[in-house]
Order: C-alpha cells, then structure tokens, then sequence
C-alpha cells in the first residue's frame, strides 16, 4: 500500500495529502506533472499522524490513493484558508525548498541561536502573510511582535525568513528578484534610517511585494512562531551549499 504523506505548503498556503516523496512532491509542485509551470516551492512534511477537528482529514483514505492506471495520486488538497494557524508547530517536519526547475533541499530543525547581532534586520515574511519588513527586533522578538493578540496587525502564526540586507544593498549588489520595487536597496536604506529616526519596531519596505525568492539573500534561515514557541530552520553556508548541494545552489542563484 501506498504511504500517504502530508505537507504544508507556504506558497500558496494549504495543506496537501500526496503519496509522492517529499523530493519528488516539491517537483510535482515547481515543474507540475507536464514540465509546462515553473515556480519555486517551500514546504513542510507534517507528522502523518496529525489529527485536526478544522480540517476533514477523513478525505484522506477515500480520495487519497493511487489512480488506475497505478499511479500515485500527486495531491489532494485539505485546506487552502488558515492553514497555517490550524497546524500545532510540534506536528512541523522537515522544510523543503525547491527551485524553479525542481531542485530540492531539505532543511533539518536546528537550535535556536541566543543571539542575532546585528544593527537592523529585515524579514521576509511569507505566510500568512508576505511583506518584506525592516525591524529593530531580533527574530525571537519580531516573532512575538507579530503574533501579540493585542496588535491590530497580528497573525496567530508566521513563517519569515531573515534575509541579508548586505547581500542586496552592499557594494556591487542589486536587488535581483525584486522587479516589484526598482529602487530597494534605497528604500531599504530608508527604512533602516526611519526606524532609527522614529524609534520604531518595524517598517515595511513593500507591503503588496510579489512572491519572488533569491536564496542567496538568506542570512541564517527561517523561523516559524506563534509567539510563545519559535522553531528554527538554518539555512546552510555558502560553503556548506557549494560542497555538499552543489547542483540545487547552482539552479537557486540562477
């Protein structure tokens, strides 16, 4: 019998039951089943355990199984709407992320850092959802800024990545990737500067940016919280990438 797997996709949000391998599961999702779509993908493999009063996991065993032809079934979708916010972050496996040609890292859960030194920060916020934000406050501290109940602009969860602003305001760099702002490394520099200025948590460097992703401008990795608990999922060196994912940095900075 087929193993049924599921995965929480980031982009778009939703929760999935396939029978592929997580490998071939982020293929499926960034070059589809007729190589016609490319886009990158970023998910998690949930414990295939997880049980859920909010979602109708009981789908799975009738529509969750291979096709006639003894094919596997790609994807059954569970949920598309508050996904995220539904799934306890303890039920979180691995994170996959997947080029646009269908190349794919695994990320393993690592420890916390006690400290992020640095003068400002800047988060790429992808789920629920996704501005890019410059901050005074370190990831632990952002994370419980964003999903404090008593904000108006608060979400029960976040996953961000927490990019280098070197990497796209540094000497010699553009802001690849980001055809939604031309002038980002300036408007990132303003925004440092206003948060300085104001005294201000955060700033949002674009509030309506388009999905588009640059691994080479990650610093350490990403994070997901609810404000209590905050897992965290490094992001290998560059050396690290180079030597042992050679092929999938290769089609990631391409």
């Amino acid at each position: 019998m087929e193993q049924v797997r599921l995965y929480l996709s980031m982009i778009p949000e939703s929760l999935v039951a396939s029978m592929l391998s997580p490998e071939a599961f982020g293929r499926y999702l960034a070059v589809g089943s007729h190589k016609r779509s490319s886009s990158p993908a970023i998910y998690f493999e949930i414990n295939p355990d997880f049980k859920s009063d909010f979602f109708n996991m009981e789908i799975v065993k009738e529509h969750c199984v291979v096709h006639s032809d003894g094919s596997p079934k790609h994807s059954l979708y569970l949920g598309i709407y508050r996904v995220l916010e539904h799934i306890p972050l303890e039920a979180l496996g691995k994170l996959y992320l997947t080029t646009r040609d269908g190349q794919v890292l695994a990320l393993e859960q690592g420890e916390l850092p006690t400290q992020f030194p640095a003068e400002h920060y800047l988060y790429d916020e992808i789920c629920p959802v996704h501005p890019l934000i410059a901050s005074n406050l370190d990831p632990v501290a952002f994370a419980q800024f964003v999903t404090n109940p008593g904000s108006p602009l608060c979400v029960p969860k976040i996953f961000f990545a927490q990019l280098d602003p070197d990497a796209i305001i540094g000497p010699d760099r553009t802001a690849e990737g980001s055809s939604a702002i031309h002038n980002l490394p300036e408007r990132i520099k303003e925004c440092f500067s206003e948060l300085d200025s104001a005294g201000k948590p955060t700033k949002t460097v674009d509030r309506i940016r388009q999905l588009i992703f640059r691994w080479n401008h990650i610093k350490n990795g990403y994070f997901v919280g609810d404000g209590k608990t905050l897992l965290f999922y490094p992001f290998p060196d560059m050396g690290e990438l180079d030597r042992d994912h050679h092929q999938w940095w290769r089609s990631a900075t391409l």
